[in-house]
């Protein structure tokens, strides 16, 4: 199911299915200066493809490959639109291995994309870097109407649950970027619109910034990650658990202890004079 929602300039396409819905997932692909940013997950592909028949993009910009967000280049290519995507992505849409089943129960599976399309470079619109959420990961400015899509960088102030890929100190670097360009609207994939955009984004990242914080302390106390989980974060949820670890609480927990800097070490005591 693709429901639209207009937002003056902008259009949301909300995509849903009745396995996503029944555990409480969707995502949402976006249509702006004739752009569409992202395409949404495979098992909507023939809703997706009639809408973009209707819409007649001159072009979509791909975030990144995760199949919620690219699960339709290929009936894009096939539409002879033209795809602005990153290297790393499309090596990963050319790959598509496969997805985890709790992946394929709520997107579907992916095929690998062979087809030829045209590269797109959208004039109004600025492509930048956020790599925190994956190294492919991108986000979309709209410096004239003063609008970011922020593909999967923000996802709510706590957000605690993560990716096993995700890098927590990259990722408060991206959302302070993206705070610094001052946004007037942001349009989240999976949150939609976000009330006072450049606020939200600060206020994640001074969240995130003092939950890593509270995790190096309690690391270096000797706490194992199952207990910072449990004490720090409210212990897992079921996400973590049907995902096998791929998309855990504890994965914020892992991934800051992996980026910590080791201690110093204890200067050698001093002979006495």
């Amino acid at each position: 199911m693709i429901r639209l929602e207009r937002y003056g300039d902008v259009t949301r396409l909300r995509m849903s299915t009745w396995r996503s819905r029944s555990i409480g997932y969707e995502v949402s692909a976006y249509f702006a200066h004739g752009t569409l940013v992202d395409c949404g997950f495979p098992d909507v592909g023939a809703e997706l493809e009639s809408l973009v028949r209707e819409l007649r993009p001159i072009g979509a910009i791909i975030t990144h490959a995760h199949e919620d967000h690219a699960g339709n280049v290929i009936p894009l290519a096939r539409l002879g639109v033209p795809l602005a995507l990153s290297n790393a992505a499309l090596a990963s849409l050319r790959a598509a291995p496969r997805i985890r089943l709790y992946r394929r129960y709520t997107w579907g599976q992916p095929r690998p994309f062979a087809e030829p399309f045209a590269p797109y470079e959208a004039a109004h619109l600025r492509i930048l870097p956020a790599p925190g959420h994956c190294p492919d990961h991108r986000v979309v400015w709209d410096a004239e109407h003063g609008t970011l899509f922020s593909a999967d960088l923000w996802l709510g102030i706590h957000a605690k649950v993560m990716h096993h890929e995700e890098d927590p100190r990259q990722l408060v670097r991206d959302l302070r970027a993206a705070a610094a360009l001052a946004p007037e609207r942001m349009f989240d994939a999976h949150r939609g619109p976000v009330h006072d955009p450049a606020r939200a984004l600060a206020a994640k990242a001074d969240w995130l910034d003092e939950m890593i914080g509270v995790i190096e302390r309690r690391a270096r106390e000797g706490w194992t990650d199952r207990t910072i989980v449990r004490a720090v974060l409210g212990g897992e949820e079921w996400a973590g658990f049907v995902s096998r670890g791929e998309y855990a609480r504890a994965n914020l927990v892992r991934n800051v202890r992996a980026g910590m800097e080791p201690a110093a070490p204890s200067p050698p005591p001093s002979l006495p004079a």
